[in-house]
């Protein structure tokens, strides 16, 4: 009976689907926890600690009362397809933080907006990367 399953097993199910195709090594690396913290996690061997959670609903765009098992299990369809990963590189994520915690505008983007500026920062720094390459070939 779907009433009866336990808050640790929502958890870890949701958890999982914020994961969604990423490994749970790069996840964790998202989320600056060990790989051993997710895989207990999503076993429902433990709950991640509220500011993971925080980093979670931030990351993704859902209320921290949607990952902690409340009943809306529809929302995260909402806001990003389940079978992708995240658009956004774990090596963004530091910067996003800084763009977190010095702009108040932040707070008023959308989970879409926010992947497009990830996205946008990827391909700066690849566009850097392959001008320097072509730099040190001349």
């Amino acid at each position: 009976m779907p009433g009866d399953e336990s808050i640790l097993n929502i958890i870890a199910r949701r958890i999982r689907r914020l994961r969604g195709g990423m490994t749970q090594r790069d996840f964790a690396g998202l989320l600056d926890v060990s790989p051993q913290a997710v895989s207990d996690w999503e076993n429902a061997v433990k709950m991640p600690r509220i500011g993971v959670i925080d980093r979670l609903s931030k990351l993704y765009g859902v209320p921290k009362s949607y990952i902690l098992g409340d009943g809306v299990e529809n929302l995260f369809q909402s806001a990003i397809p389940l079978e992708s990963p995240p658009a956004i590189n774990p090596k963004a994520v530091p910067i996003i933080d800084s763009i977190e915690r010095n702009s108040e505008a932040f707070e008023q983007l959308t989970p879409e907006e926010i992947i497009s500026i990830a996205q946008q920062m990827e391909f700066t720094i690849q566009y850097v990367k392959n001008k320097r390459k072509a730099e040190n070939r001349e």
